[in-house]
């Protein structure tokens, strides 16, 4: 670890108390203060108001000396009594000591992932910005726990959050079986498993069960003009239970509450990087008017969606449902208190309320598999409804309770996500949502189920908000371009990161005509240059979107391609779209 913390190699120029500024218990948050005896002291958060202490060796100040390694005996609360700084250990209550804390330079920076930016994010331009619909921020809870390697954030630091791979995946990845079988279709393989500090291994554009949105990332694309995200918390209780190591029981719902419960911990976590509560650029919103607000101050409002198999616990068993509508009534009751306002009525598999979009590959027949081993029956299939989806649908649509389930979601102004749907059940709700004048979503378009021209004209005419996939910079452009065509005002990505999906690999002509760093964001307040994470500095180039910080670089090379700059365009007002069909599913009576 004492490598590690050198491996930064920053030396702290601006780390400190601004002058004049009040000192505060969050104040000295990421900045270099001098406390007398002990010294020059760099602070590092690991919540609001406690802290990790690096000394200029690079070792911590603990409960018993120091140490290399980050632990409870190494992290201090503070407060502030009669202008002096007082710290005591967060484990034992022990005063370390009150001290006349003063701004000093020299500080050696605890490791930290580099934003690879310079400028002030825009701000009160109205709803202007671009929005990832269908994002899966806590997806490390996915599957039992054990599924993908790496964390958001961690309490205590970077090397914790992104350094840890074979203790989820096994020596050389050998148990990463969710990995190998959505790849390959075979459980057995392996990968080179090496996070932080070299990232060697991992993250890749192509992975597929690594940690792709360490909230450094994920703010580095907030600076690149990202000003919504839809967190999708997701589970799928039969790919759970089919993991051999959990952390925790593959109830779909406790594990979706697990993972809002990491998302408000990470809102703390980055109030407590930004100097205090309310302070951090990442702000869960509850309603269209908040999210206005945040976007017009120019931070990331996140609105709390669900993708999940089977929700409130509604599986079908053999034909037969395994809940009732007082079931959907307590379930939809809960989400809206735990603040999830945006739902899928399918995932994956059949389920008491539709069937589910077939979709092909390594990864359908897994899913097909699934489809048995939860239901037990294979997904009954024939002739689509509609020209261009195919040879082959499921044949099931929406089921009564499916339907009492989008009535109450109606009722309830609750937005509704049409992808993952069979072909058949997204048409009958196309019918329900225009017999009442109601918006729906597709997040990630084509996504579980092919959408016609005529789909996509409905999903306009009602109002609704839609989500092109990622690609690489020319496809990613004209799919932008080409949903544009049927009226929408903003058009959003739907990256569907942490979801088991890959992002955009190198352009083909990268080595002959490549980005050029750095290079400035759409609206040319950023300048970016390569993005550098322990000793690796990633290179769209190269690396592909390797992680979700590169969305910047991505976006830079799409303004270079043919029909790039008018893609943009619609792309930058798709935050407004968004809340703007939210606003619609809210005055709908």
């Amino acid at each position: 670890m004492r490598r590690a913390l050198a491996l930064s190699g920053l030396i702290v120029a601006l780390a400190a108390v601004p002058a004049g500024a009040k000192l505060t218990r969050y104040s000295p948050a990421n900045h270099c203060l001098s406390l007398g005896a002990p010294g020059r002291i760099f602070f590092k958060p690991t919540g609001l108001g406690t802290y990790l202490l690096a000394r200029r060796d690079g070792r911590l100040v603990t409960t018993h000396g120091a140490a290399p390694d980050p632990s409870p005996a190494a992290e201090w609360a503070a407060k502030v009594r009669r202008g002096r700084l007082e710290l005591r250990s967060t484990e034992t209550g022990r005063l370390l000591g009150r001290f006349h804390a003063r701004r000093a330079r020299g500080c050696l920076a605890y490791p930290e992932a580099q934003l690879g930016a310079r400028g002030r994010p825009f701000r009160g331009r109205g709803l202007l910005g671009y929005a990832d619909a269908h994002i899966h921020i806590p997806a490390s809870f996915r599957a039992g726990g054990q599924v993908i390697s790496g964390e958001n954030f961690d309490r205590f630091g970077i090397t914790e959050a992104l350094g840890r791979d074979e203790d989820v995946h096994g020596p050389g990845g050998s148990t990463d079986i969710t990995g190998n079988l959505l790849k390959t279709g075979n459980p057995v393989g392996t990968h080179d498993t090496h996070g932080w500090p070299t990232f060697t291994g991992w993250p890749t554009f192509d992975t597929l069960t690594h940690q792709q949105i360490y909230y450094r990332w994920l703010q580095r694309a907030w600076l690149g003009g990202m000003r919504l995200a839809v967190a999708q918390a997701v589970e799928d209780e039969p790919l759970c239970n089919l993991e051999p190591k959990k952390s925790h029981s593959c109830s779909e719902t406790d594990t979706i509450e697990l993972e809002i419960q990491r998302m408000r911990a990470m809102q703390r976590y980055v109030d407590a990087q930004s100097g205090g509560p309310g302070r951090g650029w990442f702000r869960l919103v509850y309603d269209p008017e908040h999210a206005r607000r945040v976007i017009a101050r120019g931070k990331l409002a996140v609105v709390i969606g669900v993708e999940a198999s089977d929700p409130f616990g509604c599986s079908v068993r053999l034909e037969q449902p395994q809940c009732d509508r007082a079931a959907i009534d307590r379930g939809l009751a809960r989400y809206l208190q735990l603040g999830i306002r945006t739902m899928f009525v399918a995932h994956w598999v059949d389920n008491a309320f539709a069937g589910a979009a077939l979709e092909g590959g390594a990864k359908g027949s897994f899913i097909a598999a699934m489809n048995v081993g939860e239901t037990g029956s294979p997904f009954l299939t024939g002739t689509c409804p509609e020209d261009g989806q195919g040879d082959q649908c499921n044949s099931r649509g929406l089921t009564d309770l499916g339907r009492y389930l989008i009535g109450k979601m109606i009722d309830a102004h609750m937005l509704i996500e049409a992808d993952h749907l069979s072909e058949r059940a997204r048409l009958e709700l196309f019918d329900i949502a225009a017999a009442r004048h109601y918006p729906l979503l597709s997040s990630h378009n084509n996504t579980g189920g092919i959408w016609t021209a005529d789909d996509l004209r409905r999903l306009h005419d009602l109002g609704g908000y839609v989500s092109a996939t990622p690609d690489q910079a020319a496809p990613l452009a004209a799919k932008i371009d080409g949903l544009a065509r049927f009226g929408f005002d903003g058009v959003g990505l739907g990256t569907d990161t942490g979801g088991f999906a890959s992002l955009p690999a190198p352009e083909a002509d990268a080595a002959t005509n490549p980005l050029r760093y750095p290079f400035r964001s759409y609206e040319g307040d950023i300048r970016f240059g390569r993005q550098r994470t322990g000793t690796r500095t990633f290179d769209i180039n190269t690396d592909g979107v390797a992680h979700y910080g590169l969305m910047p670089d991505l976006l830079a090379n799409v303004r270079r391609s043919g029909g790039g700059s008018e893609a943009l365009r619609t792309l930058f007002g798709s935050a407004g779209a968004y809340v703007r069909t939210w606003e619609r599913a809210v005055s709908a009576r």
